[in-house]
């Protein structure tokens, strides 16, 4: 009987990740030789722990094509529209997988077309100590998936959305982290 604190322990073994990115003001991610770093703004504490329990319950990884078939994940089964970070993170995962990994981000979306999630205010502490099968099933996760036109259409309009948000944020964000993350390493501070 696995509860989903304890799948969250399991994630946070395999990816590297723990509780910390809840609360630290900055986020430092190694990217080759080069650090990125951004703040870790309110809006981003909020979401990442309902992140993290929504990789514990749907198995995937924390790696790029884990986040991009989350991302997608999240995105169908739906974001509250005041959840900005959570739009822009998805987005972004999913915006270089619509290319490279098309099957199985779109599996994702349409897998979450039939789910509930975290995002939607449907999240308890308590929750930390329910069976991991039981939050599935109750959560639609066990549901089989075929997709239909609408998920199509849908997946198409979030695919060419999350292209855009993929091109500003290299030109814009992606420029940024990288100062910021050079500057980080020199003044302290950086775990990258």
């Amino acid at each position: 009987m696995t509860t989903l604190r304890q799948a969250r322990a399991d994630y946070f073994a395999a990816s590297g990740f723990d509780e910390r990115t809840y609360t630290d003001d900055w986020v430092d991610i190694p990217f080759g030789p080069f650090p990125l770093r951004f703040p870790n703004v309110a809006a981003r504490k909020q979401v990442v722990p309902l992140h993290d329990l929504h990789h514990a319950l749907t198995g995937y990884h924390a790696d790029l094509p884990g986040e991009s078939e989350i991302g997608a994940w999240e995105i169908g089964s739906g974001i509250e529209l005041s959840c900005w970070v959570g739009w822009y993170l998805d987005l972004l995962a999913m915006s270089w997988a619509v290319w490279f990994l098309p099957r199985r981000t779109f599996r994702a979306f349409v897998r979450g077309r039939r789910c509930d999630n975290f995002y939607q205010g449907r999240y308890e502490p308590a929750v930390l100590d329910q069976r991991v099968d039981d939050l599935r099933e109750r959560m639609g996760l066990h549901r089989p998936v075929r997709a239909g036109m609408g998920d199509v259409l849908i997946y198409i309009f979030y695919a060419v959305l999350s292209l855009v948000v993929g091109l500003v944020s290299m030109v814009v964000t992606l420029p940024l982290m990288l100062a910021l993350g050079i500057f980080g390493r020199f003044v302290g501070g950086s775990r990258a």
